[in-house]
């Protein structure tokens, strides 16, 4: 999730995926549901399609004012529910010097969780808080083919590992999505982020723009892992609306 997961990768993969139109038809087919219920009912164009199509990853930054968010979106050749695993994983390997609470009262359904990472010399600690919210309603409204998981900031302090000469982010959103598509998965993830300090946004967006790639890449080599790993001795990985989805 997050700045957490923009990690390393070694592709090692060779699929064949669905064609640009069947990608496209599949996620247009949810196109009332995400206009109603979606935080980001993202619409994706030919070229993206066709990039996807070809089992690569499509990026793109969305200009907006202030800093631009960024977006990637790739198919894998799995259900939502091993996709999901590929994400949500606690097991998952985190970047060096990430720390992350989970602050008192929080659900899966609803967490609000302390994070930072500490930066290389001379650059200070980032930290923040955020809030992480499934979207029940948008995976109602598809009869569960689409489910999104989104953050923002949240005001809430008092973590037990928050830094007194961190600096605080002043805008980190986002969010994953999974949407059930010609037999497999659409995956995307897209974030909005301002390092603040020293770091001028435009390097911290480029940064996040060179990595999402990877990130979504790595989440695609993962799959046939999580399927020796997920096995029957694991503890359940819950989905969204907190239900368990069965180890093996």
């Amino acid at each position: 999730m997050m700045l957490a997961l923009l990690f390393g990768w070694s592709m090692a993969q060779a699929r064949t995926c669905p064609d640009a139109a069947t990608l496209q038809a599949a996620w247009e087919a949810y196109r009332p549901a995400l206009t109603a219920e979606a935080v980001y009912p993202f619409r994706f164009t030919e070229k993206e399609w066709a990039t996807v199509a070809k089992c690569e990853v499509a990026r793109r930054r969305e200009k907006l004012k202030g800093t631009d968010r960024v977006l990637g979106l790739v198919w894998l050749d799995a259900d939502i529910d091993t996709a999901w695993v590929a994400v949500q994983d606690p097991h998952i390997e985190i970047v060096d010097g990430f720390v992350e609470e989970t602050l008192p009262g929080s659900t899966f359904e609803n967490k609000v969780v302390y994070q930072s990472i500490d930066l290389p010399w001379p650059l200070a600690t980032r930290q923040w808080v955020i809030r992480v919210v499934n979207n029940g309603a948008l995976r109602t409204k598809t009869n569960g083919h689409v489910w999104e998981r989104t953050w923002d900031l949240d005001p809430a302090r008092s973590a037990t590992h928050e830094k007194k000469k961190g600096v605080w982010l002043d805008v980190n959103d986002g969010g994953w999505f999974f949407a059930k598509a010609a037999g497999g998965t659409l995956v995307g993830y897209h974030a909005r982020t301002v390092v603040g300090g020293i770091v001028p946004d435009e390097i911290a967006t480029r940064w996040s723009f060179g990595t999402i790639g990877k990130m979504l890449r790595r989440v695609a080599e993962r799959v046939p892992w999580v399927r020796e790993h997920y096995v029957e001795d694991h503890v359940p990985v819950l989905r969204p609306g907190a239900t368990p989805i069965p180890p093996g």
